[in-house]
């Protein structure tokens, strides 16, 4: 039985305008029908993604910055918080000091390390960087090349949920969550993600432009 759908927002459930296109809406709404909840992954601030739950709330859960942080939607609560300690962030910047790096707080981004706690630390420019001491991605935006940094794992932030992975589907289309591909067995990536991640995969579903989502909605549910 399933109990909870766990799918990427940019990439995967929102299309090339933008937009989530109507007749996903209506698949997703059955999700609420059949009392299965929805947990969207980002790898961005959690407010970009309440947006689209303002008109119409669909959300249950939103995993943002890559795994470090959980915010139970309809609770207004924040579950689980994955900062960076001082220290941390002084040596990553000193690293880095050469490099362009964005700072993730809970509600914005910084180009200086603030005063609040951070959550993800973006460096441009960096394709190549092993450390076993933090969760790493690599992500591609304007033909620019990024190196992400945080400390948990979408993967990891899923559990917290405590629900059985044989009772998740997961639909991802970003390499940042390739860890939900590795370990959740019923897991889709949509036909527009890398061919890193389609290379894992055992299933596939269509693009974000073809409403790949939908289309796995329909089949499994």
């Amino acid at each position: 039985m399933i109990k909870m759908l766990v799918s990427s927002f940019y990439n995967t459930i929102i299309d090339e305008e933008d937009a989530i296109p109507t007749s996903t809406m209506f698949a997703l709404d059955t999700l609420k029908k059949k009392k299965i909840k929805l947990t969207i992954l980002t790898n961005r601030l959690s407010e970009e993604v309440l947006y689209y739950n303002q008109d119409y709330p669909f959300i249950d859960y939103i995993i943002s910055l890559n795994g470090s942080i959980i915010y139970d939607v309809k609770k207004n609560k924040w579950m689980k918080l994955h900062a960076f300690t001082k220290t941390e962030l002084k040596k990553i910047s000193q690293e880095f000091v050469d490099k362009e790096i964005w700072y993730y707080t809970q509600n914005e981004v910084w180009n200086m390390i603030p005063q609040e706690a951070v959550y993800k630390i973006e460096v441009q420019g960096v394709k190549e960087w092993k450390n076993d001491q933090y969760y790493t991605s690599f992500l591609k935006r304007n033909q620019k090349t990024y190196l992400e940094i945080g400390k948990n794992n979408p993967y990891d932030a899923v559990k917290k949920l405590k629900i059985d992975e044989n009772e998740i589907i997961g639909i991802v289309g970003n390499d940042s969550e390739e860890w939900i591909v590795k370990n959740i067995p019923k897991t889709y990536v949509v036909r527009n993600a890398s061919s890193y991640l389609k290379n894992q995969a055992q299933n596939l579903t269509m693009s974000n432009k073809s409403k790949g989502v939908e289309a796995v909605i329909k089949k499994e549910l």
